[in-house]
């Protein structure tokens, strides 16, 4: 394969004749780029190790104080006023900001207020590591700042928040900042030593001017630079170490396009960004639970609650074969709730047999439901249901 993850992109054969064409705006294009090279890098380190769900829910105005103890964004509420204060004077309340009006303003508002609740302000990691030197949380060159201010872990996903800013007119033109270009990668994600093939997602400009983005390294089923599964030296309670180094800053503008038919750039700006952090794997909310429920051929084994996730796991059938004929062997698969809504995916691990079978980890955003089912269907347009397993959540 290609080296650069553009080369990856052009080696994808696809029938797009399958596909129903929608019409997209400049900006919806370019954050849907975005998420195409994160999911083909993805897709490349897994090396066919993994079954790949394609369901995957995509990432992505705060309010004032309140009037009694309940605080509202859109459908979602936070009983807590300081809580909610604390949350929305955050990262993350520029992050609901942002989304509002959005294509999956429903979606981000929900990950970012479940996520930024069960944070920590990344500063209180350091100060209970009295002692331990060597933590940069804000770098600064050529007219540019750039700092991580929350971190959630639970074992299975670790979640952190950055912000940009700059008094530069030409990079504070655009509407968004990307770490990522056609000539390389321009950043380096270490964790516990070790480099990890994960990818940055780009800055979205608040209302504030300044810049900012949620980002997520995935637990369950890291791989290094070479697409080698690694261990991270986890302990129960224990700390992971995150370096991140930053090379190459473009600020572009999302609804305009330069003689060539890129999107235009309005600034660029290189040198070393370096931030180093401690995260705790906080797992003292985690609990586990039985479940041993079967329908044609599936198995949903067991599950854990996380402070904002659920990791359901289940065993799979070859479903190449009878009664499933699925040539691709790769069904539509989710977790809903009692109201039919799919719970939103955050991540999944996979080991695929030689014989087509796979035990599947499925992680999704959870938020206290306690009736729930998994839910397999063809993947096409009728959406046969093969299994449709309820469970219940202590």
């Amino acid at each position: 394969m290609a080296n650069n993850i553009y080369g990856l992109l052009n080696e994808i054969e696809t029938d797009f004749n399958e596909y129903e064409e929608i019409e997209l705006s400049s900006k919806e294009k370019e954050k849907h780029k975005q998420r195409i090279l994160m999911e083909v890098k993805r897709m490349n380190k897994r090396n066919e190790n993994k079954k790949e769900n394609r369901k995957t829910r995509v990432w992505k105005t705060a309010a004032g104080a309140a009037a009694a103890c309940v605080i509202t964004v859109g459908a979602f509420s936070i009983a807590n006023p300081v809580q909610a204060q604390e949350l929305f004077s955050s990262v993350f309340g520029k992050l609901i900001e942002n989304s509002q009006g959005q294509k999956y303003e429903q979606e981000d508002t929900e990950r970012y207020q479940t996520i930024g609740e069960n944070a920590v302000a990344v500063q209180e990691e350091v100060d209970k590591r009295q002692g331990e030197e060597g933590y940069v949380l804000t770098a600064e060159q050529d007219g540019v700042t750039i700092s991580v201010s929350d971190v959630y872990c639970d074992g299975y996903v670790l979640y952190y928040t950055t912000t940009l800013k700059t008094d530069r007119e030409d990079l504070n033109s655009g509407d968004g900042i990307v770490l990522e270009k056609k000539d390389g990668q321009p950043y380096d994600i270490t964790v516990n030593g070790t480099h990890l093939a994960e990818v940055i997602r780009p800055f979205e400009k608040s209302a504030d001017g300044t810049f900012v983005a949620a980002q997520q390294i995935d637990l369950m089923n890291p791989y290094d630079s070479s697409a080698n599964p690694v261990e991270l030296g986890m302990e129960e309670d224990g700390t992971l170490v995150v370096d991140w180094t930053v090379r190459q800053l473009d600020s572009y503008l999302w609804d305009a396009r330069d003689e060539s038919g890129e999107y235009q750039a309005t600034g660029t700006a290189a040198g070393e960004w370096s931030l180093r952090f401690p995260v705790t794997v906080d797992t003292s909310q985690n609990e586990s639970f039985d479940i041993n429920k079967e329908e044609n051929g599936i198995l949903v084994k067991c599950g854990t609650k996380t402070k904002a996730g659920l990791v359901l796991e289940v065993e799979l059938p070859d479903f190449r074969q009878e009664p499933y004929n699925d040539k691709y062997n790769d069904p539509d698969m989710g977790i809903k709730d009692s109201e039919g809504n799919y719970l939103q995916w955050l991540n999944q691990k996979g080991d695929l047999r030689e014989d087509g079978t796979c035990t599947s980890q499925i992680m999704v955003l959870y938020d206290g439901q306690k009736d729930l089912s998994f839910c397999v269907t063809t993947r096409d347009e009728d959406q046969i249901k093969i299994a449709d397993i309820g469970f219940q959540v202590p």
